[in-house]
């Protein structure tokens, strides 16, 4: 018996059916209901009581929305807010749209979801400040369609995955009142229809979606030019402070048009569990999981002389020309390997000056004359030697080696930005689009998010060869 052979062959795995990667254990009864609310229709959807229920307190309400494809008999077992009910006391409903297996966004079904909340508070002992609502895709659709008619009876809202296209968003749109709202949205989302020919990035339609979804609540929520940034592993979060409601966009790295097997907990631990409307305000106060500025991380952007730390803006040095740049190196032609094969010394990388050192973690940048060496004090008392044209490091008496030498420029000193990070100062480094985020914890910057943080700091992408 040739065992070796069980370690070198490839057994490929087809798995077709990837909606059921979200298929949870069943949490308790969920019970249907058929009712004439439009006129001339037998309308359905399903609730779930939590098992704790009593008439003597009051119970947060959940609408939810299924997407296009799709109703709310199959959407109970493709979410865990059955289960984030059951836990919090909340009750869920989930209706089917008019139409068959898809939200027309009309003023009929507007009054549908309008009619269908008044007959569940007065069938349910329903806590009227905390009524929440959440679709996905086509869902997402109709959650903003409903909103903008009736935000003043909702306490925040949930958008996943499916931002409304520009032609259904007028230019006067307006919401009756503020209103918190989370935007999520996968980095590998597409458009579902692409032009001919295709564009250069097929994402930048997507994308100029998701501005215009956040811009149009931007018009009543107030505007926040420097939004908090918070980067776990996989997940983008930023909270854009207007002066009367959060906007909070959350981004997955990699992730394509999907609702997010967390998503219900996300969205209650960072949204719903701190929000409500009394007296026809908006309240924000005190959710479970609060998105704050993260101290740990900050952001740089090709052509940018600034850069985003702690939630602020700050300038890199002192000079306008204290900027990061892309260097290439050009490999000679007599080079040991003669076909271009990535090695480290020959790709394109981007260089910040390493006044940077001195905004982001406060230490202390000397040259040493004529300027191509140089000594950095870092807070914590570490001390790092430098020398221009070289990969060499000192730092604390021990030589280490960067990916790409250090470089001399009109009295400048650059360091090659990711290489210097991971290796000499032992931080996680995430690139996308010649935007760099850099932590000392795991993270994977979103394509979005570097889209918004190149806007911020006034960086731009290249795309020449």
């Amino acid at each position: 018996m040739n065992t070796e052979s069980q370690f070198t062959e490839v057994y490929p795995i087809m798995y077709r059916d990837f909606e059921q990667f979200n298929r949870l254990p069943k949490c308790g009864c969920v019970k249907e209901q058929r009712e004439e609310i439009v006129q001339g229709y037998q309308n359905i959807w399903y609730e779930y009581i939590p098992s704790n229920y009593s008439e003597e307190k009051k119970y947060p309400l959940i609408v939810q929305l299924h997407g296009g494809g799709n109703d709310g008999r199959r959407w109970v077992d493709f979410t865990i807010w059955n289960q984030i009910a059951e836990k919090n006391g909340c009750i869920v409903i989930y209706p089917n749209s008019i139409s068959f297996e898809r939200w027309g966004c009309t003023d009929e079904e507007i009054q549908y979801l309008y009619d269908l909340i008044m007959l569940m508070q007065k069938r349910y002992a329903i806590d009227s400040t905390r009524i929440y609502m959440q679709g996905m895709s086509n869902g997402e659709v109709m959650t903003l369609a409903f909103t903008m008619k009736h935000s003043d009876l909702l306490a925040a809202a949930g958008n996943i995955t499916g931002p409304s296209p520009a032609e259904m968003i007028e230019e006067d749109d307006i919401a009756p009142a503020p209103l918190p709202v989370l935007q999520m949205r996968g980095e590998k989302d597409v458009f579902y229809w692409l032009p001919d020919p295709l564009p250069k990035d097929i994402s930048d339609i997507r994308y100029a979606m998701n501005d215009i979804n956040r811009e149009i609540w931007e018009r009543v929520n107030g505007k926040d030019n420097t939004p908090w940034l918070m980067i776990r592993g996989k997940d983008n979060f930023m909270q854009f402070n207007g002066t009367n409601a959060p906007i909070i966009h959350w981004e997955i790295k990699d992730m394509g048009h999907r609702e997010p097997p967390e998503g219900a907990q996300v969205l209650w631990d960072m949204l719903y569990s701190g929000c409500r409307r009394v007296d026809g305000k908006s309240l924000w106060e005190n959710p479970i999981t609060a998105i704050k500025p993260d101290k740990d991380l900050f952001v740089m952007a090709l052509g940018s002389n600034k850069v985003y730390v702690g939630g602020e803006i700050k300038k890199i040095g002192s000079s306008d020309s204290h900027q990061v740049r892309l260097i290439r190196t050009l490999a000679q032609l007599d080079s040991f390997h003669s076909v271009h094969i990535g090695e480290m010394f020959d790709t394109d990388s981007l260089y910040a000056p390493i006044e940077f050192l001195e905004s982001v973690m406060g230490a202390k940048v000397d040259y040493i004359n004529p300027g191509d060496e140089i000594d950095i004090t870092m807070k914590d008392g570490q001390k790092i030697h430098m020398w221009a044209s070289s990969l060499l490091v000192e730092t604390a008496g021990q030589y280490k080696g960067l990916k790409k030498p250090c470089i001399l420029i009109c009295g400048q000193f650059f360091v090659p930005l990711v290489s210097f990070c991971e290796d000499v100062l032992n931080l996680h480094v995430s690139e996308n689009a010649n935007v760099v985020a850099v932590a000392r914890h795991s993270i994977q910057l979103g394509a979005y998010t570097a889209r918004i943080m190149r806007t911020l700091l006034d960086g731009y992408k290249y795309d020449g060869d």
